[in-house]
């Protein structure tokens, strides 16, 4: 697996079928989706992409008292490449990126960026300042541009959707059974 920090004369040629988002904890719904991207990069030879961010946003924007990381980002990066995943692009998050409509990001990190076929997004996914872009900001530019646009389904066990903010929950209430159920793995970091 490439891991590549980003820089703003990088240029991913391959052709790539990508997804994006902080992935903490890597769990059962994030594995879901990555099983997509690289399946679907297979079928069509392409190179499957994860674009993250390096620290965590809520590390850099801090408006969530309680909040605090599944997994550390060399852990993450770790379960990535146990995935089988082919790129782990980095984007440095700070302050000043934050600011970032979603169109200004999508079209100067990852249209300008990487020679992009198709984009996997999750159900939840929100992205650019204040979390204002959606699957549905994204569908007019990527049909224009000729990239498949694919929101993937939330995913559940037992009828509850896996969510980090969820085995959050369970990590903070030591109840690291429920908390594995949902990763898919073993808990790394425990909350103090």
């Amino acid at each position: 697996m490439k891991l590549i920090h980003y820089n703003n004369t990088l240029q991913i040629k391959e052709p790539s079928v990508v997804t994006v988002g902080s992935f903490d904890g890597v769990h059962l719904g994030h594995q879901a989706l990555l099983q997509q991207v690289k399946d679907y990069a297979q079928q069509n030879l392409y190179q499957s992409v994860i674009v993250t961010f390096n620290p965590h946003p809520q590390e850099v924007l801090k408006n969530k008292p309680d909040f605090f990381l599944i997994n550390t980002f060399e852990q993450k990066i770790a379960l990535f490449e146990k995935l089988g995943m082919d790129t782990v692009l980095v984007i440095p998050f700070s302050p000043e990126f934050s600011q970032k409509s979603a169109n200004q990001f999508f079209k100067e990190y990852i249209f300008s960026t990487i020679n992009l076929k198709a984009l996997f997004l999750g159900p939840n996914h929100h992205f650019g300042k204040h979390r204002k872009g959606d699957v549905d900001t994204l569908s007019h530019i990527c049909e224009k541009n000729k990239i498949e646009l694919f929101k993937t389904q939330e995913f559940t066990v037992n009828n509850v959707p896996v969510r980090s903010t969820l085995i959050r929950q369970y990590l903070a209430q030591k109840d690291f059974q429920n908390a594995e159920k949902l990763m898919g793995h073993h808990c790394y970091i425990l909350p103090t």
